[in-house]
């Protein structure tokens, strides 16, 4: 079996997933004064991340557990209605490049996965809607039904998404050298350097740098 993995934050998705996710709880006119909670407690590790004092991976780990409280006390179900009506504003910023990207790939006979920190749940509908067979994803903690923001929801990192995916698929044979994958920053090197080709999608300063001294292809769009 040879894969074709992708990320989805900046790549697949142009933007970041937790920003966007903010655009559509207020285009759902859900709860105003939640929001403004939430953006108030994750301000001062953008400001961290933007003055250089803190990096990307640390910056997107904090960002991530903190937009979590977004969900506090609803229902799987509810979370999933989120971002069931969050799909179609979504995928209009997917990169076309990536998508065809996608398509080629399951022409050719790749076994796709969509490996990101971004939301299991919601990675599902993007996997569902694009036909990718796998999703390996940040699952949220729930507790007696109800989502618990202080719960085990483990923010996914650039070295567990390696892990993860190397779990994922143990009991298979994969073909790594055959394999491809699709990143955008410097975190996603821990799963490009498992396969044998590698594609930098506007890649941040740290990978595009890599990618070059590398030879690794690039895109831009």
């Amino acid at each position: 079996m040879k894969l074709a993995i992708f990320d989805f934050d900046g790549t697949l998705l142009t933007i970041d997933t937790l920003p966007a996710l903010g655009k559509e709880w207020n285009r759902q006119q859900r709860s105003r004064t939640r929001y403004i909670i939430t953006l108030l407690s994750i301000a001062p590790v953008l400001l961290l991340y933007k003055a250089k004092i803190m990096p990307r991976e640390s910056m997107k780990g904090l960002a991530f557990k903190r937009f979590n409280r977004l969900f506090n006390k609803m229902t799987q179900k509810e979370i999933e209605e989120f971002f069931l009506q969050s799909y179609p504003a979504l995928c209009n910023m997917f990169n076309i490049l990536v998508v065809q990207e996608i398509k080629r790939a399951q022409q050719q006979g790749f076994h796709c996965v969509l490996l990101s920190g971004a939301y299991s749940d919601l990675l599902k509908i993007v996997a569902r809607e694009l036909g990718i067979e796998t999703v390996i994803g940040a699952e949220l903690a729930y507790n007696n039904g109800l989502f618990d923001h202080k719960g085990d929801t483990p923010f996914i990192n650039g070295k567990s998404k390696r892990s993860l995916l190397l779990d994922a698929f143990s009991g298979e044979e994969i073909d790594w050298e055959a394999s491809r994958a699709f990143g955008d920053s410097y975190g996603d090197v821990w799963v490009m350097e498992l396969v044998g080709e590698r594609v930098a999608v506007n890649p941040d300063p740290e990978l595009l740098a890599y990618a070059q001294k590398n030879s690794w292809q690039v895109i831009t769009a």
